[in-house]
C-alpha cells in the first residue's frame, strides 16, 4: 500500500493531486499540505507515510532542502513547473519528477514506479534467513560484554536510548537504540512491529488484531507496523 502525502504552496496543484489519487487503486493520499514545514512535521510524526508528492519552488522551503531534511527513507515525487531542476532532484535519487502541468496518465506512471521500488525493497527486506546456532551478537551489559545467540532472542524492547533483550527468562539491558539492533537483525526472521518493540518469529506464538503473543508477554502491533508486519507474513508462512 502506498501512504502518501502532497506538499505545494499553490492549491490548484493540490487540488489536481488529490483528483487524480482517487482513481488508483492501493494509494491512499492522506493530507495535502500548503505550508511545507507543516508537511515535513506529519512525515516526521507518522512512520506509515512512504511516498511524497513535493513541490520545488515553495515560498517558506525550497523543496529540494526540504527532501534532504526527510531522515528516512520515502519516495519522493517532484512536481514543478520548471524543468532546470530536474538534474538536482534526480541527483538526490528521487522517484520521479513530475513537469507541470502533467496528465492523469503521467501521474499514474509515477506510482507505478514508486510501487515497483517499494516491493522490490520489500521483497530484499523480507527474505528472511533462519538463525543458526552459531550465529551470535556480543553486547555490552553490567559492564561485561555478553554472549548472545542470535536463535534463543524472543524480543527485544526499547526505551529511549536503552534496550532490553528477552532471551528466555533472562534479560539484557543495553545502552542502544532500538534502530541498531533491527538493522543488525533484520536477515534473521526479526521484524518491527511496534516502536518499542523486534519480535523473533521464531518465537511467536499467536497473533491478535492488534497484539502477539511469545512465552508470557502480550506485545502490541502498532498501526505504523501492521502493513509490513502482515507482508512479512504472507511472504514467508503459509497461512490456512
Amino acid at each position: 500500500m502506498i501512504h502518501s502525502i502532497a506538499i505545494d504552496d499553490e492549491e490548484n496543484a493540490l487540488g489536481i493531486i488529490n483528483e487524480y489519487s482517487l482513481s488508483v487503486h492501493d494509494f491512499k493520499l492522506h493530507k495535502t499540505f500548503i505550508d511545507p514545514l507543516k508537511g515535513l512535521e506529519y512525515i516526521q510524526q507518522n512512520k506509515e507515510i512512504n511516498c511524497v508528492f513535493l513541490d520545488i519552488q515553495m515560498n517558506k522551503l525550497n523543496g529540494l532542502e526540504l527532501a534532504k531534511k526527510i531522515n528516512r527513507n520515502l519516495k519522493i515525487i517532484f512536481t514543478t513547473a520548471y524543468p532546470d531542476f530536474a538534474l538536482q532532484g534526480f541527483e538526490l535519487d528521487v522517484a520521479d519528477y513530475l513537469l507541470k502541468p502533467f496528465s492523469l496518465n503521467r501521474f499514474n506512471r509515477s506510482i507505478e514506479k514508486v510501487r515497483v521500488l517499494i516491493k522490490s525493497e520489500s521483497e530484499k527486506k523480507l527474505a528472511k534467513l533462519i538463525p543458526d546456532i552459531q550465529d551470535i551478537i556480543f553486547v555490552r551489559t553490567d559492564n561485561k560484554s555478553q554472549k548472545i545467540r542470535i536463535m534463543d532472542i524472543s524480543f527485544i524492547e526499547g526505551s529511549g536510548n536503552y534496550v532490553t533483550i528477552h532471551v528466555g527468562k533472562s534479560k539484557f539491558l543495553v545502552l542502544k537504540n532500538l534502530k541498531s539492533f533491527e538493522e543488525q537483525l533484520m536477515p534473521y526472521q526479526f521484524i518491527r512491529i511496534h516502536k518499542s518493540f523486534i519480535i523473533s518469529l521464531m518465537h511467536l506464538e499467536s497473533i491478535e488484531k492488534s497484539s502477539v503473543k511469545i512465552g508470557d508477554a502480550i506485545i502490541p502491533i502498532s498501526e505504523s507496523y501492521k502493513d509490513s508486519f502482515q507482508q512479512f507474513l504472507d511472504l514467508n508462512f503459509k497461512q490456512f
